[in-house]
């Protein structure tokens, strides 16, 4: 009997320990969040030379930290609705800017990720917001969301084509998200971002162990990850950075189809990235040649060259200049999201052959 009393007694004081411990980290998880949306630390990317208004970047990064997401049945995740002084997010999920008309005579829907959303910049100057400033008798959407890939800017199209959404033009914005997220080890080739994580939600935990352990194996997971990005399988892997190169080009061509269901043509742009091209980056840090960006643009080029798509445009020149534009490796300052709402607007009109909008 005393050695099972002793047994009982160990038992219980483990489960104690581990209670509290778990406890612990569960009040760390939700205090950084809480952290977090209070306090909103700053995010370093204010302090680039393309952003040379600190105070109100610091806003602009400031509302961002404050925006929340929900889930969306087939895109995965969208923004709750949001109106701050320098980022506005619709019921939708969409972001928004002024409206510049009432009775718009053409609807013109933008998708893509981080980019075309308009991280490090205001409602103002996202490219959608900057290419109405030129066609003031359109209304531009902004269906671009942080983190997306081509796939999900597909199921967007789809979820608006399914309810007669008015479309005129569609612009697919790709490139940077695919390469970041499809090459990595722990992501499909139809896979998001979010992938693993939501497979593991979706997965039956055992709820004994959850209340253990739960919150512990989300801190550890949180040390043991942070500043880590998950290998890549497109950088020593030539023919599985063309499989990615192949998924994109396709995911373009099942968009324009749907595009054209719903009455609108369709223009898929290879966006820029730092390292390709020649801009102006000798202020930016930690941007180096060895990216899945140069794996597998080329082959994006080469699929567009050989089957002869005239609706695929490469942009990757496009921040050729001596001015500063990039905010990182992908992300752009309001200047860069001008140059591409002109070249757009250019190229639009060289397309159907007029002078104006």
């Amino acid at each position: 009997m005393g050695f099972a009393r002793l047994g009982l007694i160990n038992v219980l004081v483990f489960l104690v320990v581990v209670l509290s411990v778990n406890l612990l980290a569960s009040l760390y998880w939700d205090g950084r969040y809480l952290w977090k949306k209070i306090f909103v630390p700053i995010d370093e990317k204010a302090y680039t030379e393309s952003l040379p208004d600190q105070d109100y970047t610091y806003l602009i990064y400031r509302e961002k930290k404050q925006l929340e997401t929900r889930y969306i049945p087939y895109i995965a995740w969208a923004r709750k609705p949001f109106s701050g002084k320098t980022t506005t997010v619709n019921i939708e999920g969409d972001r928004v800017h002024p409206s510049t008309t009432n009775r718009p005579i053409k609807h013109v829907r933008f998708f893509g990720g981080s980019t075309m959303w308009g991280t490090g910049v205001d409602d103002h100057n996202t490219i959608p917001a900057h290419y109405n400033a030129l066609h003031q008798d359109y209304r531009a959407y902004n269906h671009g969301e942080s983190g997306f890939v081509s796939r999900q800017g597909l199921d967007r199209l789809i979820n608006l084509v399914n309810q007669n959404a008015p479309m005129d033009v569609v612009i697919f914005y790709d490139g940077c998200n695919d390469c970041l997220s499809l090459c990595r080890v722990d992501v499909s080739i139809n896979g998001h971002r979010e992938e693993a994580e939501m497979a593991q939600k979706l997965e039956h935990r055992w709820q004994a162990i959850d209340a253990l352990f739960g919150s512990i194996n989300m801190v550890i997971h949180k040390v043991v990850k942070k500043g880590k990005r998950p290998p890549s399988r497109c950088l020593d892997n030539p023919a599985y950075a063309k499989k990615v190169a192949f998924t994109l080009v396709n995911n373009w061509k099942i968009a324009k189809s749907v595009a054209a269901l719903g009455g609108a043509e369709f223009h898929a742009i290879l966006q820029p990235v730092a390292p390709l091209g020649h801009p102006n980056i000798k202020y930016l840090t930690g941007i180096g040649d060895e990216t899945d960006w140069r794996m597998v643009y080329p082959f994006v080029r080469e699929i567009q060259e050989r089957e002869n798509l005239g609706w695929i445009h490469d942009f990757t020149d496009a921040f050729d200049v001596d001015e500063y534009i990039y905010i990182d490796g992908c992300h752009v300052n309001g200047r860069g999201n001008q140059i591409i709402a002109t070249r757009l607007s250019g190229m639009l009109n060289d397309q159907h052959g007029q002078s104006g909008g």
